[in-house]
């Protein structure tokens, strides 16, 4: 089995032969791979049947590159930064990734083909689950995985045909994985934990979208209303927020119209705005210089000043302590 890479007049640039076998593709390691025209820095961490690879790629030349007949790995890909372009084995669907875009794959390892463009500092994160580990985690994990589990058992092809949107939850853990500083088992157990939370993110995501489809649902202006009537009943006591339960009682919507309604007309998540809006109100009082840190972390709603500084980090890629 060889991967080919083609320029883009069809010039065959290099052959990389390869193996699909599990104990060659999932390792823990750390590789710099310099050719003509593209460098690779990959580093990559396996542990109980879960695979977490970083790659960083600068890309001298749009690349074409095709693969021969892969077994099945199951796993997620995200885009953190770049462009690139895949399509899976026996597929009709081309999937044009750009930055903050994700998917899962029955192999994301070993696309049909892949088109890397010209760039540079592409950086990708893959996380792919031995098939017997992912049917365990599949067994009791809902409908998405277990459509999943249940065409690679009967043999079927499968895919998501839409990539999704990296959430703001989805960042976080990503910049969790990518700033790992544990080593050893600790770093082993860290990583894995990591990798479900995303798992079930991106399940969670692929429900909620499902149920959207399937109902279609519409949102009249009275539902409008409502929703924007649970956001200023949310951001009320941002000490004390409301539970989605308490929120919809509250608005007079059941907690799936009050989620999905609340996605589409703020484009993201009542908790996930709630966040937001405390680190924006963070921003502005630090802007200001009358608060300490651990004071603009209680007006903002944190219990602990550590939590507030992660969370603030995260977001806005700067320590509290450094906002001029």
């Amino acid at each position: 089995m060889a991967n080919t890479f083609r320029n883009n007049t069809g010039d065959i640039l290099y052959v990389e032969q390869n193996s699909m076998r599990l104990p060659e593709v999932m390792q823990t390691t750390e590789r710099q791979l310099r050719l003509p025209f593209w460098d690779i820095d990959l580093q990559q961490h396996y542990y109980d049947g879960i695979h977490v690879a970083h790659c960083n790629i600068n890309v001298r030349e749009d690349l074409y590159v095709t693969s021969g007949p892969d077994a099945p790995i199951p796993g997620m890909v995200f885009v953190q930064q770049g462009k690139i372009a895949a399509t899976g084995h026996d597929s009709r669907v081309t999937h044009s990734f750009a930055q903050g875009q994700h998917n899962f794959f029955r192999n994301p390892y070993n696309p049909q083909t892949s088109v890397f463009y010209q760039q540079q500092n592409l950086q990708l994160l893959l996380i792919g689950f031995a098939p017997e580990r992912f049917l365990q985690l599949a067994e009791h994990a809902g409908p998405v995985l277990y459509q999943v589990a249940d065409n690679m058992v009967a043999g079927k092809e499968w895919e998501h045909k839409e990539n999704l949107p990296v959430t703001r939850q989805m960042q976080c853990v990503l910049h969790d994985i990518n700033t790992c500083r544990f080593q050893g088992t600790m770093k082993d157990l860290y990583l894995q934990t990591k990798a479900l939370e995303l798992l079930l993110l991106r399940c969670e995501q692929q429900e909620l979208k499902q149920q959207m489809t399937k109902t279609n649902i519409k949102l009249s202006e009275t539902d409008i209303r409502k929703i924007h009537a649970a956001r200023e009943c949310l951001l009320t006591d941002i000490h004390h927020p409301p539970s989605l339960g308490q929120l919809a009682r509250q608005t007079g919507l059941n907690e799936f119209k009050l989620k999905a309604g609340f996605r589409k007309v703020f484009n993201n998540s009542v908790f996930g705005y709630l966040r937001e809006h405390r680190l924006e109100l963070a921003w502005q009082l630090l802007k200001k210089k009358e608060l300490s840190v651990t004071a603009v972390a209680y007006e903002a709603g944190y219990t602990t000043v550590q939590h507030f500084s992660k969370e603030f980090s995260k977001h806005f890629g700067v320590s509290p302590s450094r906002i001029d």
